[in-house]
């Protein structure tokens, strides 16, 4: 894929770059419909900006790629369902996908 079909995702200070088509892969989201136009679009940067929280913001981009949904201990559930949330994500529906992580520091939602 080339450079048109890549974006920037600036999270609270983290950048993150993926594929448009990797945000297509769940319709009706936040991501799934970033156009430029949109005013967290900067031009300059080629960048999309949102002051969420960076953290939690990698899981769910995470989940975009791979259909399953972690989540790190020090993160409670309130915040992250809020999170889910804004991204457009129902929390009941992505809590069917949660991914089972026994690795130190990931739990199950």
């Amino acid at each position: 894929m080339d450079a048109d079909n890549r974006v920037i995702l600036n999270v609270g200070g983290i950048r993150h770059e993926t594929y448009k088509a990797t945000l297509k892969k769940i319709p009706a989201t936040r991501l799934s419909r970033l156009t430029e136009a949109l005013a967290n679009y900067d031009p300059v940067l080629n960048e999309y900006f949102f002051d969420r929280h960076p953290g939690v913001f990698a899981q769910i981009l995470n989940y975009y790629r791979t259909g399953k949904l972690h989540y790190p201990v020090d993160v409670c559930g309130p915040l992250f369902e809020e999170e889910l949330e804004f991204w457009g994500l129902d929390a009941n529906q992505a809590s069917l996908t949660i991914a089972g992580c026994l690795s130190q520091g990931y739990r199950i939602l």
